[in-house]
């Protein structure tokens, strides 16, 4: 147990250091920045299976097309065509998103990514 001594330099302690801490605020002031996004595309559906699309996206899209809908969970939602337009022009109006047209990871061997899990432990040895 403390003595009373050592609980009143606690207290004291403690009164000292809520005394010297202020509450400190941050006011988010608006930049005078433009209110346009920079990035404005011609085409709403530009870089959606388009000539410019990658091949592979466009496959993985056809074949998405042909899935029955009790297998396609959001087929309702998807095929509604305001959140169709809404969905690519919010995607599309942001500088993160891009068309895929190269894929790096395309360009590495099949046989080298499955030494690679096959001597990671993750696939069985024969």
């Amino acid at each position: 147990m403390f003595t009373a001594c050592q609980v009143a330099f606690f207290a004291g302690c403690l009164a000292l250091a809520l005394s010297c801490v202020q509450a400190q605020f941050f006011y988010h002031q608006a930049l005078g920045l433009p209110s346009t996004h920079s990035f404005e595309p011609a085409n709403p559906y530009q870089g959606y299976a388009t000539a410019d699309a990658h091949p592979s996206v466009v496959r993985n899209a056809q074949w998405e097309s042909e899935l029955p809908a009790e297998l396609s969970k959001s087929a309702r939602f998807y095929n509604d065509p305001v959140v169709a337009a809404n969905l690519a022009k919010a995607s599309l109006l942001t500088t993160k998103e891009m068309a895929v047209v190269h894929r790096e990871a395309e360009k590495i061997p099949r046989d080298q990514v499955y030494k690679l899990f096959k001597n990671a432990g993750w696939l069985s040895r024969r």
